[in-house]
């Protein structure tokens, strides 16, 4: 890569971190955040996580993880908007740290450079790959179960690929994977089936790369996942919450998954081609400096059906799953984990077309001309939208907040106050409530605040 292309790269990077820091800025408390503002404050830190898990949910370590959050902040916005750029922090520094082992393990001697365009790349892809960007990454509530796992699996992962301070990095490795096994059942069980299947492979293989302390600091990490999952599968409060869910079928979950799959395939990955080219093209030119080398054998087609049919494997049954449990396709929240593998299998696909060097010279210094310029047009028009929208929304959303603790302080008995609808929040997450008291966005709001009156919108 050329230093000019580079510097134009790392523009586009700037761009993508002036538009997230402008979003978290702008984020807001909704919905279920209120709800558990009010009953942790009711119920105390350890309190409420033993009352959740006794009545609604066994995801102890997701609940005791935010449950910090809203003790120590309460309503207080401002500190709650540093959440999202702590965690995309902590998402790209588990993938630049983990882009090293993986450089020494394959033998791929990945410069800081190259490391640092690879983390960005990915993040960024994994950002707009998003079903819902806004469920995903600027709900405080749903950081801890899902994004939250995620960043546990990098820093987990490094930990465990971790050959010197085998103690410290079992330690560390341990609390990674003790959080991700009791933060969301079905991460778990996916992560779970893959960390069998690499136990598997080193117990049959004899694997002699690995050291006795080594070998033990991965097997441990594994019965600690195990456990942190038992324990919350058998939590009370799930059976409780399951009655909401419809009987399960296994028939309708097949019909279910069929139907996600289609989506993914006709819908989403169609609505997303732009992004994954204008992402996937830096990793390709990463893949052809150090394809230069040659340090693997094999070929793109043989690297690419292997990593395909193992996708294709996990995301099966991450959908048949969702489709099981819940009877539906999930919510977007919970469809960040198959943006995660897409992101990974997409990514990894244009590191081993430069890597094989499997493009002809003509098309890829076309791909690398006009993927930059689709990346700057992406960066720019979302920048200008989201500086309309989301500024919009937030002042709005304020504006709000700020009338009904009015109204709360002269209202002295129970009536309903019809408030004003929200403007769209484009890529922020909507706190808009409904236009009936009994919705749980409306009781969410109303409890967060401690209000005397219902309230609604004027639809």
């Amino acid at each position: 890569m050329s230093k000019r292309y580079t510097s134009l790269l790392y523009l586009c990077f700037l761009l993508f971190a002036i538009l997230f820091i402008f979003l978290s800025a702008h984020s807001r408390l909704a919905t279920d955040d209120y709800y558990f503002i009010a009953d942790s404050q009711k119920h105390g830190l350890f309190e409420q996580v033993e009352f959740q898990y006794m009545h609604w949910t066994g995801r102890y370590t997701a609940t005791l993880a935010m449950n910090v959050f809203y003790n120590l902040w309460g309503l207080d916005q401002l500190p709650y908007t540093s959440l999202p750029l702590i965690s995309i922090l902590l998402l790209f520094l588990g993938a630049f740290l983990l882009t090293e082992k993986l450089s020494l393990q394959f033998s791929l001697q990945l410069e800081l450079k190259e490391r640092f365009i690879l983390s960005c790349s990915f993040v960024i892809m994994l950002f707009f790959l998003s079903y819902d960007i806004g469920e995903s990454w600027f709900w405080y509530c749903g950081y801890s179960s899902y994004l939250w796992s995620i960043i546990a699996l990098l820093w987990g992962t490094y930990f465990l690929m971790h050959k010197q301070k085998q103690v410290i990095t079992g330690i560390l490795a341990a609390f990674c994977f003790i959080y991700i096994g009791a933060a969301s059942e079905l991460y778990a069980a996916i992560i779970g089936f893959i960390y069998t299947l690499i136990v598997i492979k080193i117990m049959r293989s004899g694997n002699t790369n690995l050291s006795l302390q080594h070998k033990w600091k991965i097997y441990s990490t594994y019965i600690f996942l195990g456990i942190a999952f038992l324990i919350m599968l058998l939590a009370p409060g799930n059976y409780l919450r399951d009655q909401l869910f419809p009987e399960h079928s296994f028939p309708e979950s097949l019909m279910i998954t069929a139907r996600s799959l289609i989506k993914l395939f006709l819908v989403y990955l169609p609505s997303k081609l732009p992004y994954l080219l204008a992402l996937g093209v830096p990793l390709l030119l990463v893949g052809m400096k150090i394809g230069k080398q040659k340090t693997v054998k094999g070929s793109f087609r043989s690297s690419a059906k292997k990593i395909s049919i193992f996708t294709a494997i996990i995301l099966l049954l991450f959908f048949w799953l969702t489709a099981f449990i819940m009877m539906e396709t999930g919510p977007a929240r919970v469809l960040f984990f198959a943006s995660f593998i897409i992101s990974i299998y997409t990514g990894s696909l244009f590191f081993l077309l430069g890597y094989y060097q499997a493009l002809q010279p003509k098309l890829l210094a076309i791909l690398k001309i006009a993927s930059l310029l689709l990346l700057f047009s992406i960066m720019l028009t979302h920048l200008y939208q989201e500086s309309k929208t989301a500024s919009n929304y937030t002042y709005k959303n304020d504006e709000r907040i700020a009338l009904i603790r009015s109204f709360n302080q002269k209202i002295q008995k129970d009536t309903i106050i019809c408030l004003p609808l929200l403007p769209p929040s484009g890529m922020l997450y909507s706190a808009e409530i409904s236009n009936d008291t009994s919705h749980f966005t409306n009781k969410e709001l109303k409890m967060g605040y401690d209000l005397k009156f219902h309230v609604v919108v004027n639809r």
